[in-house]
């Protein structure tokens, strides 16, 4: 019986200590999954002035936030989707 209980604290630990490893090797980085997909997807509402507003005019979001967001996608390389937040 002590044999059975130390075989398996021995597996539960192994199991414990090894299961982060193939975590980390199976999930890509956020940055990387942006760079794949070749778009940042940033939410915003459009309704907080100066950080971020839809111009009625232009039918445009403009802001502090967008400009910022816009200028971060285009030093990665990659397009930016605004999505409703």
């Amino acid at each position: 019986m002590k044999k059975l209980l130390i075989f398996i604290v021995g597996i539960a630990t192994a199991t414990m200590l090894l299961a982060p490893l193939q975590v980390t090797a199976q999930t890509k980085s956020r940055l990387a999954q942006i760079l794949e997909r070749g778009t940042l997807r940033v939410g915003t509402t459009g309704d907080f002035n100066p950080m971020s507003m839809k111009d009625t005019a232009t039918n445009t979001l403009i802001g502090y936030d967008i400009e910022a967001m816009t200028q971060l996608a285009a030093d990665m390389g990659v397009k930016v989707e605004f999505v409703p937040a």
